[in-house]
């Protein structure tokens, strides 16, 4: 999988287990569902894209009024960020009725026309996730996000130790959104979790405890993190 390196949060452990044991999790604060445990069940999918632009108003003004060929495509914007510090680093995740729509807009010679018009700039991420799972929660109440990508032997052992921990990561001020993997590679778990404490997610990321949990549900490699907003 291709990424933008110089967006890493290096080689911090993040987001993805409690430090603490199943007895020390503390009273759960939201009312919603506490995790990412309802599984979408439509054929729709996810394109994700991540890149930089030379100008984000010329971007946005563009991509604006482009909207109409991603619709006869079947494709709609559902989240579109920028990067926490950085204007020019957009991420973007659109809705497709399906993984045939999604891969065929992906290999379209006019898409690459398109992210030209659109003073895209560098290298681009993109990927085809499945369905995934969500919560009841609404991400516009959280504009600032942290997207995470790592690799992982077995996604339903995973996922059983992730979804026994949300206490863990909502007092570090992570709230679960979703989470999913590209269609046909489970083991490429994809995250998104909005930003409640940046403070305390600090001193979360940097926990010794929290590495050895990754290692025991089975996470491979490093995590890559990125700091993004719900973009202007």
């Amino acid at each position: 999988m291709r990424t933008f390196h110089r967006f890493f949060l290096l080689t911090i452990p993040v987001l993805l287990l409690a430090s603490c044991t199943a007895s020390e999790e503390p009273t759960e604060e939201w009312t919603n569902e506490p995790t990412v445990a309802t599984a979408l069940a439509d054929s729709s999918v996810f394109l994700v894209f991540g890149h930089e632009v030379r100008d984000y108003t010329v971007w946005k003004q563009v991509h604006t009024d482009l909207d109409v060929v991603r619709q006869n495509w079947g494709i709609t914007d559902a989240y579109l960020m920028q990067g926490a510090d950085e204007d020019s680093v957009v991420w973007m995740m659109m809705m497709a009725p399906g993984p045939t729509a999604a891969e065929s807009f992906m290999v379209d010679p006019n898409l690459a026309r398109i992210m030209e018009t659109e003073g895209v700039e560098g290298e681009t991420y993109r990927a085809v996730l499945a369905s995934g799972y969500t919560n009841s929660l609404n991400p516009d109440d959280f504009p600032s996000r942290v997207i995470v990508q790592h690799d992982v032997r077995d996604f339903d052992a995973w996922k059983r130790v992730f979804d026994g921990h949300v206490g863990s990561r909502e007092r570090a001020g992570l709230i679960d959104l979703y989470v999913s993997y590209p269609i046909g590679d489970s083991t490429d778990v994809h995250m998104m979790f909005g930003v409640t404490d940046e403070s305390s997610l600090v001193d979360y990321m940097a926990s010794a405890p929290l590495r050895a949990a990754m290692r025991l549900s089975g996470v491979v490699g490093e995590p890559r993190a990125y700091f993004v907003r719900i973009a202007d």
